[in-house]
């Protein structure tokens, strides 16, 4: 039926063209709202009333019988056609309630423009007598017509391209199979995480298993639910915590898991002391999990990459390092990232190649968003100059003069209809009140629609005949009296280029600058006078920045309706080749430019990977040294690379998903977990997709980011468009100047989907490549379950410890080095993980008061002798280590046939002072007055501060395996064990 409506509306409309191109346009009489400005329109030459009347009016009344049985029939057709069209074959349910409001919007600017050709053609039969009623009935309808005729047009395009892409593209499939020879042997399993929770259910290997549904809040009550496989009412209590720590294929409860916190290459350098420490004493070699926030990640990432079974061709000698001393003191790999500290940009070379990197992807960011304010601007122009609302000739010549008939507009046009929309909005919601009070019922959902389509109405009508007339007026007139903008592009230019350095600065100060912070010992500001009973702290935030996020947003929405405004006034001068070119090139930029590209994220994978892949190898010289991966030529696909080696855990990078819908996170915290591992990729609000599926249906420009030096970077996207609760306003500016870490990776819930439908045009493709439409999501802080990717950014921005994803694991001895940046005196990162444990899983944990209270700095004794080390003594913590107690909502049987319990121990390591840290530890911080907590915005270690938090990581590590702290440097032997004395089993 569609498909006929279309046919039939393209013939009317073919009609309707060849007829008009011999008729006077009626666009301008509809707009007339007197008789005076009518007679104008008509005769020309202004012959005064009560003349002859000649045959001119013949031709305005074959425009209007045109425009009435050809015009009208043709659009209305076309537009029913390609709504209903969108209405059944779009993918998501958004969309497909777009198509349905927009029928009714069809319909309604049907009735105006009916009703406008009736009031004008008794408006032409009456003309003579002078008389304005008629002509400002037409203007009325006319004006609801035309502010309805603009998005209408732009959505009935955008679904129009969009059915005609998914009909010549290949169809979407998921691939659980190399795509080479031979074909895939059967489909994808698609598994639902509640079922698979259940007890006794029987284990299969899925490939995709998706997560519970989301109640949202737009979807029928009939579709929420199946009765028939509800779970018992005895069992179903428990099963969301039961779900979200649903026991993914091949990785049981454990024994032993170890998580390392983020912090970037402080985080790095403290966990690989600290792993060294726990595989002296055993610990590592006993774990099942090494769960990675961030930098802990790094480092995570480094070790899993050392000792990977792959080598290169041209260096079959590579990968000497084992399990026992990979990164061990003195190794090659501990000295190249030693050397490599300062990974971000460590020579003036490589600031320059990183300058030019931040100057690309502003370009690219601004470039963009400023060519869609030309077109934009170069719409408005073809807008306003078919329909008069605003006089852009009168902008052109005279741009200092009262705005042009504005003050009529708002008496006549434009108020009259305004106030009338709004006025019946009320109208039939007070009906409804009125009759809801009277049999005591809800008001029906069409009531709410009505009311809100008329709001709507209203809206459009404002929009076009006010707002953006009142915007172009008013920078016409700015730059007239500020002669910034002339009509030539120099002023604009200028103004751009002052703009685009503004947003670069204001980026780049937001994402770097830390500030010093003094804190007394109960954790209140410290004044300037505070002198040794102060500690300092240093964070990324303060007024300053927040000023600063604010100035450059104004100034960049200034720029732009500056921008939108000129070449919506100058636009009509320029070719059509400038003007279809424009809008060419803002189309293939959209749909082909990887948009992540541009970001840092491929810089910030590509220099970690230049400091932490390396392996173990006989050199040209026949000496042994770390050698770097090839970052172009071995990809380290996480299901090869990211394997697990024996005798060392598995790696999980966590991650976090950007999520905005209100169903799927909790109030102000909008991401949920996501993790990267060899086996599977996902979380359980998102679903999990086996990681070799995932690489085989992503497309190859997707797919470097299903590596383990991607996982690495992603999981430490420290500040990016989506940083779970912090500040939204320093997320724009960060989108805005592609200033922005993370990565868009395919949604497994998508892709589930995807599998059961299977191969179908009317489901949208995966994405070749990361579009202008994923940034423009970034810029407005949109983010849906149902896209087909997900914006994965670092782990720290749900939980920083990784300790939620380890608990979900199911580890009986958990082992948590904390090394984030948290300010004194508690350790409020462990207390938000405590925290989200029992939110998300139902896991309580809990702690001896007067053991945990000892990591308050200033909870030690005082060291002799006092003054001289007055400043420590107010940092000293009584200890750095702190055990608890872990309690599951369920038994879990951690050991095969043994019976299960519910009960675990946690071993908490906080990077904090203690006095019995070693002697050049000490000596470091009484130098360093921020040490251990130095900013994570400072990324340029040298070896001094590497050193000192290997260290301090190393100190956290023993602390944790051995029951008193050690009081000298262990050493290895020649077999790589430490010495006798201290080689414990863990």
């Amino acid at each position: 039926m569609y498909w006929a409506l279309l046919i039939a509306g393209g013939v009317f409309l073919g009609l309707y063209f060849d007829r008009h191109r011999k008729l006077p346009s009626e666009v301008p009489l509809q707009l007339a709202g007197s008789w005076s400005k009518a007679w104008l329109i008509i005769y020309q030459d202004c012959r005064p009333p009560g003349t002859q009347l000649s045959c001119q009016f013949q031709p305005f009344r074959d425009a209007l019988w045109t425009d009435s049985f050809q015009f009208i029939p043709g659009y209305t057709l076309t537009l029913l056609a390609l709504f209903g069209l969108g209405s059944c074959f779009l993918y998501r349910k958004v969309s497909r309630r777009l198509m349905f409001r927009g029928l009714a919007a069809t319909g309604v600017m049907a009735a105006a423009d009916v009703c406008e050709n009736v009031f004008l053609y008794r408006a032409l039969d009456g003309i003579g007598t002078g008389a304005d009623g008629d002509w400002q009935k037409a203007s009325w309808c006319a004006l609801l017509k035309w502010a309805l005729a603009g998005p209408l047009a732009a959505v009935a395009l955008w679904v129009a391209l969009t059915l005609l892409a998914r009909v010549i593209s290949f169809r979407a499939k998921v691939r659980n199979e190399p795509s080479a020879t031979p074909p895939v042997a059967r489909d994808p399993r698609v598994r639902k995480a509640h079922e698979l929770a259940k007890r006794g259910v029987p284990r299969d290997d899925p490939d995709i298993i998706t997560p519970p549904a989301a109640p949202h809040a737009m979807t029928p009550v009939s579709e929420w639910s199946d009765p028939s496989v509800s779970a018992e009412p005895s069992d179903s209590a428990k099963e969301r915590w039961r779900t979200r720590a649903l026991e993914l294929p091949g990785r049981k409860p454990a024994e032993v898991g170890i998580c390392v916190s983020g912090g970037g290459i402080r985080s790095a350098s403290v966990t690989l002391g600290a792993l060294q420490a726990l595989r002296e004493g055993g610990v590592l070699a006993k774990a099942r999990y090494l769960v990675s926030v961030s930098g802990g990640g790094y480092m995570s990432g480094a070790f899993q990459l050392a000792l990977t079974g792959r080598r290169p061709a041209h260096a079959a000698n590579a990968g000497l390092a084992t399990v026992r001393d990979v990164f061990a003191p003195g190794s090659p790999e501990e000295d190249h990232i030693r050397r490599h500290a300062k990974y971000l940009a460590d020579s003036p070379r490589e600031r320059l190649l990183a300058a030019g990197i931040v100057l690309r992807g502003l370009s690219v960011s601004l470039g963009l968003l400023a060519l869609a304010f030309v077109v934009a601007g170069v719409y408005l122009s073809e807008f306003y100059d078919l329909v008069p609302l605003t006089d852009l000739d009168r902008l052109r010549t005279y741009p200092t003069a009262s705005f042009p008939g504005l003050s009529d507009q708002l008496h006549g046009e434009v108020r009259t209809p305004l106030i009338a929309l709004v006025a019946l909005a009320a109208v039939v919601s007070v009906a409804a009140s009125l009759v809801r009070s009277h049999n005591g019922k809800s008001r029906p959902p069409w009531v709410r629609t009505t009311v809100k389509g008329i709001l709507a109405l209203a809206a459009a009508v404002a929009l076009f005949a006010v707002v953006l007339p009142t915007v172009l007026w008013f920078f016409a007139w700015l730059a007239n009296r500020a002669d910034i903008f002339p009509e030539g592009p120099e002023g604009i230019s200028a103004f751009g280029a002052l703009t685009a350095a503004a947003t670069g600065l204001g980026g780049v100060f937001t994402a770097t600058k830390g500030r010093v912070t003094k804190v007394k010992p109960d954790g209140d500001k410290a004044g300037p006078f505070s002198g040794a009973r102060s500690i300092v702290t240093r964070n990324g935030t303060s007024w300053i920045q927040t000023l600063v996020v604010w100035l450059v947003l104004t100034l960049v929405a200034f720029f732009g309706l500056a921008l939108l405004s000129w070449s919506a006034v100058y636009a009509h001068s320029w070719s059509g080749w400038w003007r279809w070119g424009l809008a060419a090139a803002l189309l293939l930029s959209a749909l082909l430019v990887d948009q992540t590209t541009f970001s840092l994220h491929p810089f910030y994978r590509q220099r970690l990977a230049g400091a932490f892949a390396v392996r173990r190898a006989v050199l040209r010289d026949g000496s042994v040294g770390a050698l770097p991966y090839d970052y172009n030529a071995e990809t380290t696909k996480l299901s090869e690379h990211g394997g697990q080696v024996p005798g060392f855990p598995q790696v999980i990078f966590v991650a976090s998903a950007a999520l905005s819908l209100r169903n799927r996170t909790a109030p102000g915290r909008p991401a949920v977990p996501f993790t990267f591992s060899h086996d599977y990729v996902g979380g359980p609000d998102t679903g999990w997709v086996r990681t070799t599926t995932m690489e085989n249906t992503a497309h190859p420009v997707v797919g470097r980011d299903l590596t383990v030096q991607s996982a690495v970077a992603v999981s430490g996207a420290a500040f990016a468009s989506a940083m779970g609760t912090q500040s939204m306003a320093a997320q724009r500016l960060l989108a805005l100047s592609n200033l922005r870490l993370g990565t868009w990776v395919p949604n497994p819930l998508y892709l589930a989907e995807v599998a059961q439908r299977g191969p179908d045009w009317v489901m949208p493709r995966l994405p070749r490549v990361r579009r202008l439409r994923y940034q423009l999501q970034e810029l407005v802080g949109r983010y849906s379950d149902s896209s087909p990717m997900l914006l994965c950014t670092d782990g720290g921005h749900f939980d920083n410890l990784g300790l939620v994803e380890l608990l979900r694991l199911r580890c009986r001895t958990v082992y948590v080095i904390d090394s984030s940046g948290d300010s004194p005196p508690l350790a409020t990162t462990l207390a938000q993980a405590v925290t989200l444990a029992y939110e998300d899983l139902g896991v309580q944990i809990t702690f001896d008061q007067k053991e945990v209270l000892k990591l308050v700095p200033g909870s030690a004794e005082k060291v002799e002798p006092t003054e001289p080390m007055a400043a420590l003594n107010t940092r000293f913590s009584a200890s750095c280590l702190v055990k608890g107690v872990i309690t599951y909502p369920e038994d879990v049987e951690f050991e095969k046939d043994k019976p299960g319990t519910r009960l675990g121990t946690i071993v908490f390591a906080k990077a904090s002072l203690t006095p019995d840290m070693p002697y050049e530890l000490l000596s470091y911080a009484l130098k360093e007055k921020a040490f251990p907590r130095q900013s994570t915005m400072d990324q340029w270690f040298d070896h001094t501060q590497f050193d000192a938090y290997r260290e301090l990581g190393y100190h956290l590590g023993a602390a944790a395996v051995w029951p008193a702290p050690v009081k000298r440097r262990r050493l290895f032997d020649r077999a790589g064990r430490p010495p006798a004395e201290h080689r414990q089993s863990g």
